[in-house]
């Protein structure tokens, strides 16, 4: 699908890339020609991921937090740091970038991090970056000089939109389609300073019920019109 809609450029998520193992994921992504951006990886293969990124030449790999479970916020940070000290070693060895990604507050059982906010405060304190997913902070109070400040620490940008009274999730709309003012965001992320990749992340009912292949379609067109314009 990819070959036959001209898309080059992507991001993986490490279960998939499991499920046929890394090595044969790596071959078949070098005979393919595919560039990779980023790797979506959970906690348990991080060390796998910063490999397998750092062989195909890809930029960042990330992460959710995990949830804070009886903890408080500062405890599961606290938490958090402990057990990424290793990973954030590790990938400033291989020189990949290692981020968080905030998520929305629905997902308590595999995030504590709902804000980029709290994800910009849980990478400085944790040595690693972040992952500026509009989707989970469009409505962020003050965001353009959150980002303005932090942009060193974006490792992502990820777009899609968002059709306000949506009350399930994940249900992300391709851009355009909804209610996220993108193109005054994006505009927003790049004047920062911004020159990283921007990733795609559409998934949930109203993608699955048009199809990967049109939605897909459409997306990329629809961001990299936005992006042309920007110059970006």
């Amino acid at each position: 699908m990819w070959r036959d809609l001209g898309v080059d450029h992507v991001g993986l998520m490490s279960p998939k890339i499991e499920a046929i193992g890394w090595d044969s994921a790596r071959g078949l992504l070098v005979d393919a020609g595919l560039r990779v951006a980023t790797v979506a990886t959970n906690q348990a293969v991080i060390p796998q991921a910063l490999e397998f990124a750092a062989a195909t030449g890809a930029g960042s790999v990330y992460v959710q937090s995990g949830g804070a479970g009886s903890l408080t916020w500062d405890e599961a940070a606290d938490a958090f740091c402990d057990a990424f000290a290793p990973h954030a070693a590790l990938a400033n060895r291989l020189g990949v970038l290692l981020a968080v990604e905030p998520t929305n507050p629905l997902r308590a059982d595999v995030s504590f991090v709902y804000s980029l906010s709290d994800a910009v405060d849980l990478a400085r304190a944790s040595g690693i970056h972040v992952v500026l997913d509009i989707y989970s902070c469009w409505y962020e109070r003050r965001l353009a000089e959150l980002v303005r400040k932090n942009v060193d620490l974006l490792a992502l940008v990820q777009i899609c939109d968002f059709v306000v009274g949506t009350l399930d999730t994940p249900n992300r709309a391709v851009p355009g389609d909804g209610d996220i003012p993108l193109e005054r965001l994006l505009a927003m992320v790049i004047d920062a300073g911004y020159i990283g990749a921007f990733d795609l992340e559409i998934i949930g009912p109203r993608i699955e019920t048009e199809g990967y292949r049109a939605a897909i379609g459409r997306s990329v067109e629809r961001a990299s019109e936005i992006l042309d314009r920007l110059g970006a």
